[in-house]
């Protein structure tokens, strides 16, 4: 099992044992990230989580591929209909990649409508991490797409839950649709998939959930903000 530090947390943790996923990169410079932390990140406690409108704020991909680090992962994303194939262009093509792929407006949409249909184009046999990540609300037929017709082998289930108004939603109220999307995987592709789990790891607890469902991996995002739980529980993983 790896257990990988999700992006944006990836771009300040390292610890021995774990992968960093740094980003989220565009191809273009998208605002400060930091100032959009400030003014966006906060902990609702009516919805038990932490709550963000970040908007993919980053310096651009240039900046991104020149920081990562050997065994690191590069997360991205795309915010036109043909960035991922410029994308595809100037990442050299063994660097390891997370495809962000679960803004929040592409949930409720037909795959043939999906932004998605160029991600394929970065699947290839010499990336270690090719990885899609999804939103909690991704549908059976868009994982169709993405595993069947785009090529997928490795999925992260899941990015934040988007809440009307408040942006992003992370914490415990993602356990239940990431268990859910681990059984709809492994009941359709069984252990074709290699499966990144995440949304809510606190404890070891939530880690033996995932991985009795069928996870392969565990993410750990949220938790990073208690650096005492963080190496706690890390101690106890790797």
């Amino acid at each position: 099992m790896k257990i990988f530090i999700s992006a944006p947390f990836g771009n300040y943790i390292k610890k021995e044992g774990c992968v960093s996923v740094t980003g989220t990169w565009t191809l273009n410079p998208r605002g400060n990230r930091l100032l959009a932390v400030i003014k966006s990140l906060r902990y609702n406690r009516e919805l038990g989580g932490w709550t963000n409108k970040l908007g993919l704020s980053n310096p651009g991909i240039d900046i991104g591929m020149n920081k990562l680090r050997s065994g690191e992962v590069l997360s991205i994303a795309s915010t036109t209909q043909t960035e991922f194939k410029e994308l595809n262009t100037l990442i050299p093509k063994g660097m390891n990649l997370e495809i962000n792929l679960s803004c929040p407006n592409l949930h409720d949409l037909d795959a043939d409508e999906l932004e998605w249909d160029s991600a394929g184009v970065f699947n290839n046999n010499i990336r270690r991490w090719c990885i899609a990540k999804v939103s909690p609300l991704t549908t059976l037929k868009e994982l169709i797409y993405l595993i069947d017709v785009l090529g997928f082998r490795q999925i992260h289930v899941s990015n934040t839950l988007p809440v009307r108004s408040v942006g992003g939603l992370s914490g415990k109220s993602l356990i239940p649709h990431t268990k859910g999307l681990i059984k709809t995987i492994r009941g359709v592709w069984k252990d074709e998939i290699e499966i990144i789990a995440g949304g809510g790891i606190d404890s070891i607890g939530t880690v033996t959930e995932y991985i009795g469902e069928g996870a392969n991996h565990v993410s750990i995002g949220s938790l990073c903000f208690n650096p005492f739980k963080l190496n706690k529980l890390l101690k106890v993983l790797t």
